[in-house]
């Protein structure tokens, strides 16, 4: 009995420990409890203000996005000034082959038994003031279109040769202009004839650069 006793009284105590710490742990009775929600919760995800764009953007906007208003101007007046550079480049080998037949009319009427009565020197010197204006104006268009897209490394392609074979040309037209006006001058002296043939083998290479200049282009 007195065992017995002894587990009633331990068991007591122990019931009293647990209640206790249960009423240290759990809140007041009376605090208002909320009655549970019957509606299904929804979670929604928050919003990220950082995602909040469109992947695919309209073409028209893509498209405005990734041209370069600069760049696209300076295409454009590129593209401009080469077609002229172009057309203008057909009309100088137009005028300097007339030139040339000219030229050489004048060359054997007063060198080989003509007559030499420079009756085709006048008309030859005008194509050939006009052959050079056009030169020049050629040139400087070609040189003064703007090239946005420089090329890193040199590369021998028809461009190149088109270069080399005007440069050439640009050459054999400064020569051939000093050459006549001296032959000019030179009227009816013996050196005269040295300087005319000199100006016509010049005018024939000249004539040859630039035909070669216009035919890389096609190639």
């Amino acid at each position: 009995m007195n065992r017995f006793a002894a587990v009633l009284v331990i068991l007591s105590m122990l019931s009293t420990t647990t209640a206790r710490a249960q009423s240290r742990t759990q809140p007041p009775s009376d605090a208002p409890k909320s009655a549970p929600s019957l509606e299904p919760k929804s979670e929604a995800p928050a919003e990220d203000p950082g995602l909040d764009f469109d992947l695919l953007e309209p073409a028209e906007a893509a498209a405005a996005a990734q041209v370069d208003p600069e760049l696209q101007e300076a295409l454009e007046r590129r593209r401009t000034m080469l077609k002229l550079h172009q057309g203008l480049g057909f009309a100088l080998a137009a005028g300097l082959v007339t030139t040339t037949v000219l030229g050489q009319l004048q060359f054997n009427d007063s060198f080989r038994g003509g007559g030499d009565d420079r009756t085709l020197l006048g008309v030859h010197r005008g194509f050939a003031i006009g052959t050079a204006a056009v030169f020049a104006s050629v040139g400087m268009l070609g040189l003064l279109a703007p090239d946005p897209l420089e090329k890193e490394e040199f590369q021998w392609d028809t461009i190149t040769f088109h270069k080399i074979f005007m440069s050439l040309a640009t050459a054999g037209m400064v020569a051939q202009v000093i050459l006549g006006i001296l032959a000019t001058d030179r009227y009816g002296k013996l050196s005269e004839t040295d300087l005319a043939t000199a100006h016509q083998v010049v005018g024939y290479t000249t004539l040859g650069a630039v035909s070669a200049g216009v035919f890389t282009l096609f190639f």
